[in-house]
Parts: structure tokens; C-alpha cells; sequence
């Protein structure tokens, strides 16, 4: 007894050959979809020499990092301040983090850098939430899906990364209100 003939086509090769014999586009595959940002594990000490794990060792339940690519940014970074530490002692489930980016070199340079964050920052007390990153600057924009160094870019997470809510450059009212209403959804 003979079997019949097997098709030409089969499984997803006859569904692609008939979407393109009629001009019917397909969906992409799930498996192809962009996956959204995370935040990728760090390790790093904070300004008062305390180890940290990013995100996951963060002391928060919801974490708000500012990221900051150079030293004329400061202006940026300052004006989310007020709202962050706001947060924080309302809530406290609810910590902020300084992240200042570099690109990552030798102990030297890194010893040279956060030594001049310690001169800058006078209050020992902010120590403990700047955590400078040094890191493969390019793969770290790129992991956090991050265009360009030109602006600084905030950022709510959680504990395994996930990236909340995010936001570019100085704090707006806009971008304030999102804040408060994305963080104290939390």
C-alpha cells in the first residue's frame, strides 16, 4: 500500500508561500518581536563604599535612577531631585539613585573619579545613593534601548529590572506628573 505524495510545501513554508502568492503580510514571529528594555545587572560601590547590585540589590521595591552622561548634565540631574528625595521620604517602598555613566577603565581612573564625586558632594549622607557605573558605555545604551549621552534619561525599575516608566533630559510639569502618578501606582 503507497502513501500518498508528500506536499511541496508544508507547515510554515505553505503559509509563506501562499501569504506571498496573494500579497498577505504576516505578523512576525513572537520569538522576533522586539523585547523591551531592561535594566542589566551592574555591579558597582556607591560614593560611601557600599557594594551595590543593580537592580536587583537596590533597596527600593520601585527604584528611580537618573542616569547621567557627562558633568554638564548636573543642571538636569538637579532638577529632578527635589521630586525624588519628595518621593522617597513619602514613601518607602520607593528609593532614588544618581547613576553617573563612564565608560569603564582602569582602578586608577575609577579611584580618580569617585574620589572627585566625594570632594564635589559635601553631604556624606548622599554618598550612599550616587553609584557611579563604569561600563561598556555603548552596550549599556544599547541594552537600555538609550539613543544617544546627549541628555540624561530617568528611569522607574524594579527589582528584576524591568523598566516602569522613562523620561529624557531636565524635569517638566509633564514629566513630573507622569512620575507621581506611574510611581504611586506602585
Amino acid at each position: 500500500m503507497g502513501f500518498p505524495p508528500k506536499p511541496v510545501f508544508v507547515g510554515d513554508r505553505m503559509v509563506c508561500f501562499l501569504a506571498l502568492a496573494f500579497g498577505f503580510a504576516l505578523p512576525a514571529p513572537a520569538s522576533q518581536a522586539p523585547k523591551p528594555a531592561e535594566f542589566p545587572s551592574v555591579t558597582s560601590w556607591s560614593l560611601d563604599k557600599q557594594k551595590v547590585i543593580l537592580p536587583s540589590g537596590l533597596e527600593g521595591q520601585t527604584d528611580f535612577l537618573i542616569l547621567s552622561f557627562a558633568l554638564e548634565q548636573k543642571k538636569d540631574v538637579d532638577s529632578w531631585m527635589p521630586t525624588a528625595q519628595a518621593l522617597q521620604h513619602s514613601n518607602f517602598q520607593f528609593r532614588y539613585y544618581q547613576l553617573p555613566v563612564a565608560e569603564r577603565e582602569n582602578f586608577v581612573f575609577r579611584w580618580w573619579e569617585t574620589s572627585s564625586m566625594r570632594s564635589d558632594e559635601t553631604d556624606p549622607v548622599a554618598w550612599h545613593w550616587i553609584v557611579p557605573l563604569f561600563v561598556d558605555r555603548q552596550k549599556f545604551l544599547k541594552d537600555l534601548d538609550i539613543p544617544n549621552e546627549k541628555q540624561i534619561v530617568v528611569l522607574l525599575v524594579d527589582r528584576q529590572g524591568h523598566i516602569l516608566w522613562r523620561a529624557s533630559g531636565a524635569m517638566t510639569e509633564d514629566k513630573r506628573a507622569a512620575l507621581m502618578a506611574s510611581a504611586g501606582s506602585r
